[in-house]
């Protein structure tokens, strides 16, 4: 019986040793978990001017005293010292957070622009000394008269068509008509100032 006894406490004695030693080691298995990134890649889509999207990033096993986040391209995504990602414009960047004590952590961004192109008029070239901005209009102006003969000849007064009908009516012609032909020139002359070329 004494014997059943001494077996007993030694057993007893073995399993508080063995679970005492492995306690620590369990410990500091938990404490060596290796840190992660909570998202190793994102996609953030703009789609308003003023709304800028943003994620939230963290790193797991490890406390956030520990890790120092940065931004390969800060015109694309910056990030704060907390790991919040917030989107600038189209493009791609790389978040790069580094663990005290461990490996550096990356997580891939890509932002997207949904947002509808505004297209810009160009401003006209200012003329030198508010001078107009012409448009031209085709025009036509009477500069002169002739006076053409029912023959087809034309005379610039009637004294010379009056000796040429006379010289007619001696050659047997009855009858000399006349026409008074407008001679006309083409010039441009703006609508809005009137200056003409």
């Amino acid at each position: 019986m004494k014997n059943i006894i001494k077996k007993s406490i030694t057993t007893i004695i073995i399993m508080a040793l063995a679970l005492t030693l492995a306690m620590p080691v369990t410990a500091q298995a938990a404490k060596k978990k290796t840190p992660k990134i909570s998202k190793t890649k994102v996609t953030m889509t703009i789609t308003k001017k003023k709304t800028k999207p943003a994620v939230q990033l963290k790193v797991k096993n490890v406390s956030a005293k520990n890790v120092k986040w940065t931004t390969s391209n800060k015109k694309v995504a910056t990030v704060s010292k907390n790991g919040k990602v917030v989107a600038k414009k189209k493009g791609n960047a790389v978040i790069t957070v580094k663990v005290k004590g461990s490996k550096t952590l990356r997580c891939k961004v890509t932002v997207k622009d949904n947002r509808k192109p505004v297209t810009k008029k160009p401003n006209p070239a200012p003329k030198p000394d508010g001078e107009c901005e012409h448009n031209w209009v085709q025009k036509e102006k009477v500069v002169g008269t002739k006076l053409e003969c029912s023959c087809g000849l034309l005379f610039d007064n009637e004294e010379k068509w009056y000796e040429h009908c006379d010289a007619l009516m001696e050659n047997g012609l009855e009858n000399c008509g006349v026409s008074i032909l407008e001679i006309t020139k083409t010039y441009y002359e703006c609508s809005k100032c009137h200056k003409t070329k």
